[in-house]
């Protein structure tokens, strides 16, 4: 019961209170020291996969400060078009402009219409929920204009006066939409060239994951190189043909072959679950192949990736759970990117309580 308390919470997104949760410090070096041996290389302890608390670290480090992958350019092809994406806590949007750009912002309803946060949307994991556009919520469906420009069913993501609402950094990345929160974040690494999305459409699938053992399952490999931001790696599928892979920190996976490459957005929708955002990309110019077949495929083999990961975070999810479980090059990859980041956050100078009462006692 301890457990279950400790890792479903209710507790307040705090930074300053420090994250800490089954007599663990989430966020001292020395919690991620035993996983990161290249020679030996392991999964973070149980509590990183189940704990409230590690995704709260991870919203302050990870969602907050990278380049997320969030969908396909051409699911927004005309102006006033809309994109919803969940960033940690945070209700994000990008919308298609009248000059053909793009624009990010902070969805003007970021509790919905509550006054504060329930406690049950404080558990993480999203919830179903008619306002979208809360950062606790799941997210809907893209909003394409109407012939008079925005929807009324855009109202709760932009609001009467959208150009009020706090700015994301939002740009195309190849065929794809990427956004930092950080309006100012200097540019991600370059895209992948000569690729294009041979549909606009976009498919989700669910597993039974966390976000991490998702990302490195899908990623699963032999590393040949290595940039700041992504690690490339050569596999094979499922069927036995040649793969070369790619991922992305922190939530995008490139998988490619049979001419090829299949696109994988990570969101995370609960601690130990992973919305998967899936668009196919090939070649420019190349004549659009039997799509059907080729979703039929690839979702075949996502899913083939996955299963590991989702007998991994069952067996993590135990309240029994000890030793920490092998993983590969991109899982060291991956965590080492986490703990760097979490090195990285700005250090709380101020540890005067936020509130307090009429006493003198910090709340």
């Amino acid at each position: 019961m301890a457990l279950a308390a400790a890792s479903a919470g209710f507790v307040p997104d705090r930074p300053d209170l420090g994250h800490r949760v089954e007599g663990l410090d989430l966020a001292d070096p020395a919690f991620f020291a035993g996983s990161l041996d290249p020679a030996a290389p392991r999964l973070l302890p149980p509590a990183a996969y189940r704990a409230l608390a590690f995704a709260e670290l991870e919203d302050d480090a990870v969602w907050t400060r990278s380049w997320l992958a969030i969908g396909l350019g051409a699911e927004i092809p005309a102006p006033d078009d809309l994109l919803p994406f969940t960033a940690g806590h945070h209700g994000l949007h990008v919308q298609r402009t009248r000059d053909g750009g793009l624009v990010g912002r902070f969805n003007k309803a970021q509790h919905g219409g509550c006054r504060a946060v329930p406690l049950q949307c404080r558990t993480g994991t999203k919830t179903r929920c008619s306002f979208t556009a809360c950062g606790y919520s799941r997210d809907g469906a893209v909003l394409p204009a109407g012939t008079d420009g925005p929807t009324p069913a855009m109202h709760q993501y932009l609001g009467l006066r959208p150009e009020r609402l706090l700015p994301v950094a939002a740009r195309a990345w190849g065929p794809m939409l990427r956004i930092n929160l950080d309006h100012a974040a200097a540019a991600p690494e370059a895209p992948p060239e000569g690729l294009a999305a041979l549909t606009g459409e976009t498919r989700r699938a669910e597993f039974a994951a966390n976000w991490k053992l998702a990302a490195q399952a899908l990623a699963e490999g032999d590393r040949f190189a290595e940039a700041p931001d992504s690690l490339h790696l050569t596999g094979r599928l499922a069927t036995g043909e040649a793969a070369a892979i790619a991922a992305h920190f922190p939530n995008l996976v490139l998988i490619e072959a049979r001419g090829e490459t299949c696109a994988v957005m990570l969101q995370p929708t609960a601690l130990g679950r992973t919305l998967l955002r899936i668009g196919l990309l090939g070649p420019k110019g190349r004549a659009a192949p039997d799509l059907e077949a080729s979703w039929d495929a690839w979702l075949a083999e996502i899913a083939a990736r996955m299963a590991p990961a989702v007998t991994a975070q069952a067996a993590l999810s135990r309240p029994d759970a000890g030793e920490a479980l092998p993983t590969k090059a991109a899982g060291l990859w991956l965590q080492q990117n986490i703990a760097a980041r979490v090195r990285a956050r700005p250090a709380a100078t101020d540890s005067q309580p936020l509130y307090a009462t009429a006493q003198g006692r910090g709340c």
